[in-house]
């Protein structure tokens, strides 16, 4: 009897084993068939939203976002405004606001359908989700004004150059001075393109210190189109400046830009810009007004609209009815914005080297300069509201040819502001 009950139970023991060998190779051909799906299924925007979808309804939301963060990497998937508005409202059925925001930033809600809208909408409540996002075709407003205190030393040649004299010293005057600024822009829809306008601004007043007043305003508008890799844009523009309470030029003309797409975030653009000069209170001998071309090549990327960087060099030319206020020159520039914590804590660095080269006349003292300027900035929200409190230090230098007879110049500043960002 008890040979028996051994001999069924080792047969049982080898009919179940033989039937584990047996069943493993199916399960990881199964396993396999399941991977080569789920390649073939997000290949295509369509199939990673049918795919993300029944992940969805099946209660599988950390795997809807894994099948979308996946085709985001892919280059033409990672361009569908369906497929990344869909992740924005997975992020926020999961809870994932801060992300969601992000992402939402990179949509060009105007490329997906209504549905995708409104369901992205449910799921994330009152979280912003622009017309466009990152796409050039965006219709709305966005910018930023500050108002701030800045620190400047050496600042008695701020603005003009001073003759290098033997025995005669550089007067050094430290300036206090009110900043404040604003950034506006705005684009809508016209057609298979859109129109756009810009304003950005600037005012320097001195509190203590030499009188060193200054405000630059540029306005700006045109029309602009964005394909799926190409984006047009041409405009007119208008700049002025004034100097010590008075008008000092003013430059107006005409701009455009072309550009393209370059890896997932970036685009490489070239920018040209021509405008006629007109300086106030110019003298025979010493008369500036004049032509001036600008031509830059960039790179820039933009993750979201706190996350961002560009690259960029340019060549400028500017004629002037005194040939020797003429000069051509080129420029080295780059900056970026990056996110520090999850608060919203971020820097801002930026620095620009320009190297110009004035005509050539007889009798006239050969002038070539090289300027530098470096900025690096840290701020933080105030609560949860819209206003950052930002400060900041920079360096500025101008570097003189010895034939020139003019002095070197160098300047560090320091800034505090309030920064009060809308359209974000």
């Amino acid at each position: 009897m008890i040979a028996k009950i051994m001999r069924r139970t080792l047969g049982l023991a080898l009919a179940s084993g033989t039937m584990a060998f047996a069943v493993a190779p199916a399960m990881a051909q199964d396993s396999a068939a399941d991977i080569d799906a789920m390649i073939d299924a997000t290949g295509s925007a369509a199939g990673t939203l049918r795919l993300a979808h029944s992940q969805a309804d099946q209660g599988d939301l950390t795997g809807a976002a894994a099948t979308l963060e996946r085709a985001l990497l892919d280059g033409a998937t990672m361009r569908d405004a369906g497929v990344r508005l869909y992740y924005v409202t997975i992020l926020c059925r999961l809870d994932d606001h801060e992300r969601a925001r992000l992402e939402a930033m990179r949509v060009d809600a105007s490329g997906a359908t209504p549905g995708a809208v409104a369901e992205a909408r449910a799921a994330c409540g009152s979280l912003d989700l622009p017309a466009g996002g990152a796409a050039a075709s965006n219709s709305g407003v966005v910018g930023n004004i500050a108002i701030g205190m800045a620190y400047d030393t050496d600042t008695s040649a701020a603005l003009s150059p001073i003759f290098a004299l033997p025995g005669v010293a550089v007067a050094s005057n430290d300036d206090l001075s009110v900043v404040a600024s604003a950034q506006v822009d705005a684009r809508a829809r016209s057609g298979p393109g859109y129109v756009y306008g810009g304003l950005s601004a600037m005012t320097k007043n001195s509190v203590s210190g030499p009188d060193l007043d200054y405000q630059i305003g540029t306005l700006r508008g045109g029309w602009g189109i964005q394909g799926g890799a190409i984006g047009f844009e041409l405009g007119a523009m208008l700049r002025h400046g004034r100097l010590f309470g008075h008008p000092f030029y003013s430059e107006y003309g005409g701009q455009s830009e072309i550009s393209t797409a370059a890896g997932g975030n970036g685009r490489v653009a070239l920018r040209g810009e021509l405008v006629h000069q007109d300086y106030v209170g110019s003298l025979a001998l010493a008369d500036r007004d004049g032509t001036r071309y600008d031509l830059a090549l960039e790179y820039r990327a933009a993750m979201a609209r706190d996350h961002g960087w560009v690259l960029g060099a340019a060549f400028e030319d500017k004629t002037a009815r005194s040939r020797n206020l003429g000069y051509a020159g080129w420029r080295l520039y780059a900056a970026a914005r990056l996110p520090v914590s999850e608060a919203g804590t971020y820097t801002a660095l930026s620095a620009t080297v320009r190297h110009v080269n004035y005509r050539d006349v007889a009798l006239v003292a050969d002038r070539i300069e090289t300027r530098w300027f470096t900025r690096a900035a840290l701020g933080t929200p105030l609560g949860s509201g819209p206003i950052d409190i930002e400060g900041a230090v920079s360096y500025t230098r101008r570097d003189y040819n010895a034939a020139s007879g003019l002095h070197d110049y160098d300047s560090f500043g320091a800034e505090l502001r309030l920064v009060l960002n809308f359209g974000r």
